[in-house]
């Protein structure tokens, strides 16, 4: 009897440390920095219905190329965004704890033609973060999505004021 109570207080007491261990290992990291981001998603069937960004830091500089919804990817603009445009975003990141998106792969077999999304961001100190979905989302993803739409669609100037 003796044994069974102590291999009872054994396997507790290992499953209560794995607890722990995995609590603190799978915490959200706060994002500080970027190295490289891709967020693009779809919303329709047209053929110029999906919108990208994707930051690239080169040397000290960041550079935005976009393509919004409705816009051919031959009209793809870079455009160079300052400091202030980065921390920003990286406001929105955290706000919405984004790092918690790392390894969301969903999908909505029974749905043929939905909406669909692809995330990924490299920080500099090389930390990864990496989703996926078609007609499934993360938590936050529409907060996220609409808050980067306000905030860097401005940046696109279209052609003869032509907005799609």
């Amino acid at each position: 009897m003796k044994d069974k109570i102590i291999w009872i207080l054994i396997t507790i007491f290992v499953l209560v440390g794995l607890g722990v261990i995995l609590l603190f290992t799978t915490r959200p990291k706060t994002i500080d920095t970027i190295e490289y981001m891709r967020f693009s998603y779809s919303s329709g069937w047209d053929a110029y219905s999906y919108t990208r960004y994707e930051i690239e830091k080169i040397d000290e500089d960041y550079y935005l190329d976009i393509k919004p919804s409705g816009v051919p990817e031959e009209e793809i603009q870079t455009i160079r965004l300052d400091k202030e445009t980065i921390n920003k975003i990286i406001d929105i990141f955290n706000k919405y704890n984004v790092s918690k998106w790392n390894r969301f792969n969903k999908y909505d077999k029974d749905v043929l033609d939905g909406d669909s999304f692809s995330f990924d961001l490299k920080t500099e100190d090389n930390n990864y973060i990496s989703a996926s979905g078609y007609m499934k989302w993360p938590n936050n993803y529409k907060e996220v999505r609409k808050e980067l739409y306000d905030l860097l669609n401005p940046l696109y100037e279209y052609k003869d004021g032509k907005v799609y």
